[in-house]
C-alpha cells in the first residue's frame, strides 16, 4: 500500500483546482453533498481499477448524487441499533421526568440503565467507526444496499489485508478529524478546500485496499 501517494495524487490532474473547488462547495450543501460521497465512491473504483489519473469528472452528477444517496440509506441501516437506543434512553428521561418527584429507588434504576444505554450507544458507535472503511470499499465493490448489509463480505475485505485496514482505518481518522478542521483556519474558503480533500485522500486509501480485496479473493456480488 503506497500512502503517500493518497495525499497528493489529485495535484497530478490537471483539472484538480476545479475538481476540488466544485467538491468542497457541493459537500457544503445539505442534501446536494449526497454528490460528494458518491464522487469518493467513483474515486474507490477508479484507484481499485488502476487508473493512472484517478480523479473522475463532475459531469456524472446524477449518478454520484443517487450514490450517495444510497450509502447514506446504508448507513443510516447500520445505524438502526444506535437509534433504538437513543430512543430507549429518551423515553426514560420523559418517563422519569413526568413522575413530579421520583423515588431515590427509581431515579437509581434509572440512571444505571442510562449507563448502560450509553455504553451500548458507544460501542456500537465504535464498531459502525471501525467497520466503515470495509462498508465503504464493499459498497464501492457492488453498488448495492442488499450486498454491503453482509457482515461476512465486511470481513472480506478486513482480512484481505488486516495491517493495511488498520493503517488506513487510522489516516481515515487523522484526515477527517486533524487536518480537514485546519480549514477553519482560512474560514470558508479554507474548508472548502481541506474537508474534500480529506474525502479524496480517504478515497484513494480505500480503493488502495479494495484492490487489494479484490485480489486476495472475489467479493460477493
Amino acid at each position: 500500500m503506497d500512502i503517500g501517494i493518497s495525499f497528493g495524487y489529485m495535484f497530478e490532474d490537471r483539472d484538480w483546482l476545479k475538481k476540488i473547488l466544485i467538491g468542497g462547495l457541493i459537500s457544503l450543501i445539505p442534501i446536494v453533498n449526497f454528490a460528494a460521497l458518491g464522487y469518493v465512491v467513483q474515486i474507490i473504483r477508479n484507484v481499485r481499477d488502476g487508473q493512472a489519473l484517478p480523479l473522475p469528472e463532475w459531469d456524472q452528477f446524477g449518478e454520484y448524487f443517487m450514490s450517495g444517496l444510497w450509502l447514506f440509506v446504508v448507513f443510516l441501516l447500520y445505524s438502526i441499533p444506535l437509534i433504538i437506543l437513543v430512543c430507549l434512553q429518551g423515553v426514560g428521561t420523559v418517563l422519569l421526568g413526568s413522575s413530579g418527584n421520583p423515588s431515590d429507588d427509581v431515579a437509581t434504576a434509572y440512571m444505571v440503565v442510562s449507563v448502560c444505554l450509553s455504553c451500548l450507544m458507544a460501542i456500537w458507535g465504535l464498531v459502525i467507526g471501525i467497520l466503515s472503511p470495509a462498508i465503504l470499499v464493499r459498497f464501492a465493490e457492488t453498488g448495492q444496499v442488499g450486498p454491503t448489509m453482509r457482515f461476512g463480505g465486511l470481513m472480506d475485505v478486513i482480512r484481505a489485508n488486516v495491517g493495511g485496514y488498520v493503517i488506513v482505518l487510522l489516516l481515515m481518522w487523522v484526515v477527517a478529524s486533524i487536518i480537514a478542521p485546519l480549514g477553519l483556519i482560512l474560514c470558508v474558503v479554507g474548508v472548502v478546500f481541506t474537508q474534500f480533500w480529506a474525502y479524496m485522500v480517504s478515497g484513494h486509501l480505500l480503493g488502495q485496499l479494495a484492490g487489494e480485496a479484490r485480489g486476495a479473493q472475489a467479493l460477493q456480488a
